[in-house]
């Protein structure tokens, strides 16, 4: 059951309970466990193929391109379980979620339009994923922002 976060009790409530009680439907959750599997799977296939590529393990020829693009597999199975996830959601999950990646796209092409500039000023260099961490950042904090708007 569902319940609404002005209601006098929401002071006592975790972050982590208010957040999970917005998860929607079970089938929602399913679908949101499985694309956050993904996600992790492409996280860790990440962080081993940095590894692998950084230790100089004399890997050459095609065996390196395997390692530096498999973990964009998993990242596109990801994106296919997010959209899964999108596309089976109750209409206020889909709001939140839809708001959550306006204003995380919107907070990367900010950042990264205004960090080109500063660099132009002076700044150090920004590595590519540094506006992609914004990105997600504020894609979280959208969900949470959305979160506290619709319930």
């Amino acid at each position: 059951m569902m319940t609404d976060i002005r209601s006098s009790d929401t002071g006592r409530r975790s972050w982590w309970k208010m957040i999970k009680s917005y998860s929607g439907t079970e089938l929602d959750r399913r679908n949101q466990y499985r694309f956050i599997a993904w996600l992790m799977a492409w996280m860790l296939s990440y962080l081993g193929a940095t590894w692998v590529l950084q230790a100089d393990l004399g890997l050459t020829g095609p065996v390196v391109w395997l390692v530096a693009i498999a973990p964009d597999v998993f990242g596109i199975a990801g994106l296919f379980a997010y959209l899964r996830f999108l596309r089976m959601a109750d209409e206020l999950l889909r709001r939140i979620q839809l708001e959550g990646l306006a204003i995380g796209f919107g907070a990367g092409v900010i950042f990264a339009m205004g960090y080109q500039l500063l660099e132009l000023a002076g700044a150090p260099a920004l590595r590519v994923s540094d506006p992609v961490v914004v990105m997600m950042v504020a894609w979280a904090v959208g969900q949470i922002l959305s979160m506290r708007r619709y319930r």
